[in-house]
Formats: C-alpha cells, structure tokens, sequence
C-alpha cells in the first residue's frame, strides 16, 4: 500500500476512539492523535497509542471539552494537517473543531447527524422520503396528521428512544405518556413506511459514488420490539443488478443533497416494488460487524476507503464480490446482568459462521435487545450458498446464542459506543 511524501507522517486528530480508524490511518503513514472518552483510555488504547498521542476527555462530542483538553495537553488545532471523525456522536465536533482541515462544514456534518435537518435536504432535492415534522413538546404528537408513525430523538442511533403507533388512538396516548413522564423533546415525527428496510453502504468521492454495497435485514429493525432480530443478507450485485442500479442511483442523489461528497457512507431505505424511500444515512461505516460483511462480500475495506478520503489519497476500490451470499447477525441477550454465554470459538464453530466479535463480558449489565438494536454480546457474519440458506443460518445461530446465555434478570443502561447501525 502507497505511502507518499504527502501523507507519511502526516498528523491527524481523530475525535472519538475508533480502532479500526486507528489502524487504516497508520496503515497509510498517519501519524494519529485521539481525542477520546476517558471510559475508552485502558489496556486497549495502550496496544495503539501512547500517551503522547491520546487526549482523554469526559464527552469528545463536546467542543469546549476538546478544545480545552488540546490546550492542556499544549496542543492546537495548528498542529494538525486533518482532523476527523469515524465515529457517529462526533462528527459535528470534528467539523466545528478542525475547519477547513476536517473537509467538510458544520452544516453539512449536521445533515449527516440530525434527522430533520437530514429529510429536508433529502425532500428539497425530490428524493422519496416519508413526511415529518419537529415535535418540541409531547402534546404536539396528538396534532400529527398520520395514523401510523414513528417518532424519533433527533440525532441518536441503534433505535434508542424510537416510538412507533399503529393508530390514532395510539399516538394520542403516546403523547399522554411522554408529558407525563416529562420526557423532553424535541423529536422528529415521521409517516409509516411500508416496505422492505435495506441498507444501502458504500464510498463516495469528488461527489461521486463510487462503491455501493446493497444487503437486506431480515425483518425491518424496528421488530426487535416484537422480538425479532437484528440481521442481514447481502443482495449479490451478480443476482440483483437493477437493485443495484436503483440503490446508486439514489445514494448519489443524497450525497449530493446531504453534502457528503468524500467518505463513507450507511443509508438505510425502504423498498416498495422498483421505488427506493430514503429512510437515514449516517457519514460512517456502519456498526456491528457490517464491515466485515461487506469485505467478505465485495472485497472493499471501507475503513481503508474512509481513511484514504480523510488523507485525500485516490480510493483503491476494486470490487471482487465473493460467490457466496454473506450475512450479519447482532447475538442479542435479556435484558440484566450476563453471566455466561458460548464463547468464540464456540460460535465460530456453528454452521457457516466466518467471522465472531463478542463485545460484552460476564458481567456486564446490558438493557433488552428489543429497546435498542445496539444492545447485544456480539455479533458474527455467516455464510450460505445463496441468500435462503443464509438466513437460515442467521436466524438459527441468534435463537442458539439466546437459548445458551445466562442472564440475571434487571433493566441496563442503554449502551452509547456499542455498535451502532
């Protein structure tokens, strides 16, 4: 892998501790300073960074707490050639904090972040996307126009504090709950969507799309509540060429629109027979381990891609789609207290499984896998001779994990770094 005069040893500030970011950024001769939470400065960071090159704050989302740390650490914003974000709750900071040197604007990072500035891009440039509305207090849900909806925080993740209402009748009493409990708002109220949720992940350049990864979750994500699970099957661009076509074709609008013209993306959309409705897209790879499913898959690294985009190196995209159909499975558990469930190898061991990553440890204290498709021990990707079977084996390998893991009975916290979508 190239690295020239221009790039090695160039200095970057990550904001938000991200691994995999790390890596594809030393890989290509960064030398890389992070700003990250002091809940993430342990054994980990110390087998990427020294000292020397981590900046530990309370919130990295926070401006005046990043600023104030760099200078602490006798550090400027100056000091760096790029600064940048591979992780969901900082992009903006890294916009407001690095400049010209992040690549992007704090407008156009707060498109990528807040969903009703988002869907206004989306709806100005003529893109399918469903109708919505600001709700700043609870009892302005009862005047919403829709039977069926959702109604969602404004820039969070993972389905966390996402309410759905299947009538009337329901979303008034939706709005009786949240003023009584005093929720605060404001949230953003959205029309039902009907359709077949896909997500949509792949490298944009110059503007440009050039890679597009197109996978099917099995269920639309929001039936966690009703106990489904968090999984997905890649469409083979082989099988599903006009899906493709349809899929690029509207990620590109919304790069356009959203103002994201080099990185990575995830876009979730919704299919309703050849039509695609925009539903979210975030400026990042996505989160469990769709990465490495799409890697399997396509043969692209898109922490590579990222990175090459934040060095303003040319991309190195050069799709070599697998014969199999790839998979993704979040291994979700109740909500309390984990006291055992099966280990790597073991997981690795069940039919088709290529890769594991298990994320949590006995002990941890992790809320129901039907509160947010963030909350789960782990993930894995598994493998079929065509998307049936792979789903198969999805849905198989997440009933055996629950069905073995050992679990006290309590309510968690909902996890904010865990693998978001």
């Amino acid at each position: 892998m190239e690295t020239g005069p221009t790039t090695r040893g160039r200095r970057t500030l990550l904001i938000g501790w991200r691994p995999d970011a790390i890596k594809a950024l030393r890989r290509l001769g960064a030398e890389v300073t992070c700003v990250l939470a002091t809940s993430d400065d342990t054994d980990a960071r110390t087998l990427l960074l020294d000292d020397a090159h981590t900046v530990p704050v309370r919130d990295p989302s926070s401006t005046e707490e990043t600023l104030a740390a760099l200078e602490r650490f006798d550090l400027s914003v100056h000091d760096f050639d790029v600064v940048c974000s591979q992780f969901e709750f900082t992009l903006v900071n890294a916009a407001v904090v690095g400049g010209r040197r992040s690549g992007t604007t704090p407008q156009d990072a707060l498109a990528l972040r807040d969903k009703d500035l988002q869907k206004r891009r989306i709806r100005a440039a003529g893109i399918p996307v469903a109708d919505s509305r600001p709700v700043v207090h609870a009892r302005q849900l009862a005047d919403f126009p829709h039977p069926r909806g959702v109604l969602k925080p404004l820039a969070n993740s993972a389905t966390r504090g996402v309410h759905a209402w299947h009538d009337a009748d329901e979303r008034r009493a939706l709005a009786e709950r949240l003023g009584e409990s005093g929720a605060l708002g404001p949230w953003l109220a959205e029309e039902w969507v009907d359709g077949a949720e896909l997500h949509v992940d792949g490298v944009v350049r110059g503007g440009q799309v050039v890679f597009t990864s197109v996978g099917r979750y099995a269920q639309n994500v929001l039936a966690i509540r009703d106990g489904g699970i968090v999984a997905s099957v890649m469409e083979h661009p082989a099988q599903r060429a006009d899906l493709y076509e349809r899929a690029h074709a509207v990620a590109e609008q919304a790069m356009k629109a959203l103002g994201h013209h080099d990185g990575v993306f995830h876009m979730e959309v919704f299919e309703q027979g050849d039509r695609l409705v925009f539903g979210e897209c975030g400026g990042r790879v996505p989160g469990g381990t769709f990465d490495e499913m799409i890697r399997l898959q396509h043969g692209v690294d898109l922490h590579e891609e990222w990175a090459r985009a934040v060095l303003g190196l040319a991309p190195s995209v050069t799709p070599e789609p697998a014969d199999q159909w790839y998979g993704d499975v979040f291994l979700a558990a109740d909500a309390g207290t984990l006291r055992s469930f099966p280990g790597a190898a073991e997981v690795a061991a069940r039919e088709g499984v290529h890769h594991v990553a298990l994320t949590a440890r006995p002990g941890d204290t992790l809320i129901s896998g039907r509160e947010a498709s963030c909350a789960f021990v782990g993930t894995a990707v598994v493998a079929g001779r065509d998307p049936e079977e792979t789903g198969r084996r999805l849905r198989d390998l997440a009933h055996w994990f629950a069905a073995r893991t050992e679990v006290t009975p309590g309510q968690g916290e909902p996890p904010t770094t865990q693998g978001a979508f």
